[in-house]
């Protein structure tokens, strides 16, 4: 498990991520230390059953998806710069 985080963390290089990294990133449905939180870049990329439209941040030194509900939900608490966008390359 330590390696695939190890892969993950690093998985961000300038503004891009590979599409297979991306499906491997978990989900951050809680947090208790939401202000801890580092915003990466916007995501919106559409695969045939599922469709990212969230970000990318990373809390704990890992990277974590984040869905746009919950980015709207928390915009109020963080001051995140949501105008970065991350592209998701195709392999």
């Amino acid at each position: 498990m330590i390696k695939w985080q190890e892969v993950l963390r690093n998985s961000v290089k300038g503004d891009t991520i590979s599409s297979t990294s991306l499906r491997k990133i978990p989900h951050l449905k809680d947090c208790p230390f939401w202000e801890q939180v580092e915003f990466i870049g916007r995501i919106y990329y559409k695969v045939k059953f599922a469709t990212y439209d969230g970000g990318l941040v990373k809390y704990d030194g890992r990277i974590y998806y984040v869905n746009s509900s919950q980015i709207e939900a928390l915009r109020c608490y963080v001051h995140w710069n949501i105008k970065k966008v991350v592209t998701v390359m195709e392999e």
